[in-house]
């Protein structure tokens, strides 16, 4: 058996995997990355007990999160949205709480690898994945294997620029397709928008104290409530606009895209496909699918679980 973590800027996701990859237990529990790594650790620790009765039947660990991850170190250098882990070596913390063998991966090299094998990547040759959530991740999978790059740094999609005065992004550049595409950013932008104008069921929402999220913004723009379509409408353009870059830069069979914040993709897709269609090389254009990812919000840790088993010495 193998579990996947995901560490992510706001929950912590934890997923047991059968050796043929079939998902035998979720948990979910709170990130609170202010108290560092080793709190966090303690309480995956305790979850994953939870999650497995019999320790002993635990082989490895895969965790994954946000960041400048290397692999070979088992070291997060650094993450715009765990910044009091820089330089955590997560592998020995890991081990020292779940005792096991342990991998630690980007979470969006994660879920591309979980998507590309269990997911709707499969079979395929050129393989790219946009991960929207809290930041925003990417990866990309070739004849099933990880582009990593010289420093295992490749793939960081979410800070590609798509305009050079853009709002300011959590690592510091400006324009990245993070400041517009982030969660964080959706709520900026709803927020901007209801000081000027009120909508139907956001201003109403928002006066009751109810916490804005994308996901309540998503409920508003299913229920047609403008300002939240709009903003919906907005982040589909500058997602069209970063498809295009990929389309035109891989030439992908297909660019799935994962995290919380994609189950808003309904609501982005016209424009993005517009996007795609006014920059990208209709050669490869005309090939590459766009999809939601089939794994949702669980794809990070699946992935990390059977990065943990591809990974286990002597397999």
């Amino acid at each position: 058996m193998f579990v996947g973590i995901d560490i992510g800027g706001t929950n912590i996701k934890l997923i047991a995997l059968g050796a043929r990859g079939r998902v035998l237990g979720r948990r979910s529990i709170p990130s609170d990355v202010e108290k560092g790594p080793k709190d966090a650790f303690s309480r995956i620790a305790s979850t994953v007990s939870s999650l497995i009765a019999d320790k002993s039947a635990l082989t490895a660990a895969g965790v994954a999160c946000a960041g400048l991850v290397d692999p070979v170190a088992g070291r997060l250098h650094s993450s715009p949205n765990l910044l009091a882990w820089e330089n955590a070596p997560l592998a020995r913390i890991a081990r020292e709480h779940l005792g096991v063998y342990t991998v630690v991966e980007n979470d969006a090299n994660a879920a591309a690898y979980g998507e590309y094998f269990r997911g709707c990547g499969r079979g395929l040759g050129t393989f790219v994945c946009i991960t929207l959530g809290t930041g925003v991740g990417g990866a990309i999978v070739i004849d099933g294997r990880l582009l990593r790059g010289s420093k295992n740094y490749a793939g960081e999609i979410g800070h590609t620029t798509i305009c050079e005065s853009g709002p300011r992004c959590h690592c510091g550049s400006r324009g990245c397709v993070e400041a517009y595409l982030g969660a964080y950013a959706l709520i900026r932008e709803t927020r901007q928008k209801l000081r000027t104008r009120r909508s139907r069921y956001l201003t109403q929402w928002v006066s009751q104290r109810c916490p804005l999220t994308p996901k309540l913004i998503a409920e508003a723009a299913a229920k047609g409530d403008s300002v939240a379509r709009e903003v919906f409408a907005e982040a589909g353009t500058h997602l069209g606009t970063a498809m295009a870059n990929l389309i035109n830069i891989f030439n992908p069979d297909v660019i799935a895209v994962a995290g919380g914040v994609a189950k808003g993709f309904h609501l982005m897709k016209p424009r993005m496909d517009e996007e795609i269609r006014k920059r990208a090389f209709p050669e490869s254009s005309r090939v590459a699918r766009v999809a939601r990812a089939r794994l949702g919000t669980d794809a990070a840790a699946i992935g990390a679980a059977l990065l943990a088993r591809d990974s286990v010495p002597g397999r």
